[in-house]
């Protein structure tokens, strides 16, 4: 409950700061830079169809979303593709860690898992025509210090897993605000399957 009372307090920031960022908006079209900044729920979907059809409301996350990008080309209808770097900072609960170590083959002699746990990722890529992003980076998934095992492999003290993550995403421009729907795919470094998670949310235009 709490995290949706948050969720929606920045709903309402975001919209009742809209005509105030119209002219900031405006004079950044004309140099071609944009900054966004907002806010989206992410769902830990997990590897390939392993849970299709199936709502787990503890794999249900929230994150913090960022976005820094450099005009390169406009359509006839100024629609702008950006070279853009792209941020995204998390809050995942214990049950998503738990579900990750159990997905990548991982064991902990941990009895349980914070219930907030820092998630970074850091991606750079392309927003097309405003509406269609692929970027791709790096990751980090952040717990309590803790002692892993993976078949002959132990991490003593460990306190974080690092992977690969490339995006897929849609914007829906509205005025300053647009509804941004993605999905992240994590692969490769401390992770030895791929997970799929999606997420939606909003971003607001400076």
């Amino acid at each position: 409950m709490k995290n949706i009372i948050i969720f929606l307090s920045i709903f309402f920031l975001l919209v009742s700061s809209v005509e105030a960022q119209n002219n900031d908006r405006n004079n950044n079209r004309k140099n071609g830079i944009v900054v966004s900044i907002g806010g989206s729920a992410n769902y830990y979907y997990g590897p390939g169809n392993d849970n299709f059809g199936q709502y787990d409301h503890n794999r249900l996350n929230w994150q913090i979303n960022g976005m820094l990008g450099l005009t390169i080309a406009r359509d006839k209808n100024d629609r702008r593709t950006m070279l853009a770097g792209f941020g995204s900072f998390g809050m995942n609960n214990a049950q998503t860690v738990t579900n990750i170590f159990a997905d990548q083959g991982y064991t902990t002699i941990a009895p349980g898992q914070n219930s907030s746990n820092n998630m970074y990722q850091l991606e750079g890529g392309l927003l097309i025509a405003e509406a269609f992003r692929i970027s791709t980076g790096v990751g980090e998934q952040v717990f309590n210090k803790q002692t892993i095992t993976s078949g002959n492999t132990i991490k003593t003290g460990a306190t974080s897993l690092s992977y690969n993550s490339s995006t897929l995403g849609f914007n829906f421009n509205v005025s300053a605000v647009a509804i941004i729907i993605n999905c992240s795919f994590h692969y490769g470094q401390d992770y030895s399957k791929t997970v799929i998670v999606p997420s939606a949310g909003l971003m607001l235009h400076f």
